[in-house]
């Protein structure tokens, strides 16, 4: 991830929990995944370049997963961010999170902002079951029924979970094969 990556990730993180006046992680995770796979479905790009890995309770973005849990995996410049604007609940809570400054607007386009608005509507105060229930997908499947390693999710697979068309398949894997060749 880069710099612009991570501190865009960052904003995401804001925005949702300014706009809920904080949530569990769990939820925020799932919020961010909708959002995502409908962005990629509908535009073609991913929201965030974070990698999704299907855990148990369903998938998550797997950076902001380890700085979110203080791992020793955390990425450094992203764990200072969220140090730095996001506040965790003390022993009886600490998987709620709430922001300490509003996000910075110059980061999420409108796109991002009508699909995060759209997720946070339809995800933020669901019921953990009903939840998990929902992001068990079939890429969620896919990816979570590997025997070994991690349990990375596939960028086409989340955007067919999207709903994304032929067409927007086919722009999508044109779309991360220029990215690999820049990379």
């Amino acid at each position: 991830m880069t710099n612009f990556d991570k501190q865009k990730l960052t904003e995401i993180v804001l925005y949702i929990l300014n706009k809920t006046k904080g949530l569990d992680y769990y939820h925020i995770f799932k919020v961010i995944y909708f959002a995502n796979i409908a962005h990629l479905a509908k535009y073609g790009f991913r929201m965030t370049t974070d990698e999704f890995c299907a855990l148990p309770d369903g998938p998550v973005p797997s950076v902001l997963y380890n700085c979110v849990k203080n791992d020793v995996l955390c990425d450094k410049e992203l764990g200072t961010m969220i140090q730095d604007s996001i506040a965790k609940g003390n022993e009886d809570a600490y998987y709620m999170l709430v922001a300490k400054r509003e996000a910075d607007m110059d980061y999420l386009s409108d796109a991002d902002i009508e699909e995060i608005d759209k997720s946070i509507k339809d995800n933020a105060y669901l019921p953990y079951g009903e939840l998990r229930t929902k992001s068990h997908g079939e890429e969620w499947r896919r990816a979570y029924s590997m025997k070994q390693g991690r349990k990375v999710m596939d960028v086409i697979g989340m955007a067919k979970d999207g709903m994304a068309t032929d067409e927007m398949l086919e722009y999508i894997k044109d779309n991360l094969e220029i990215e690999a060749a820049l990379a």
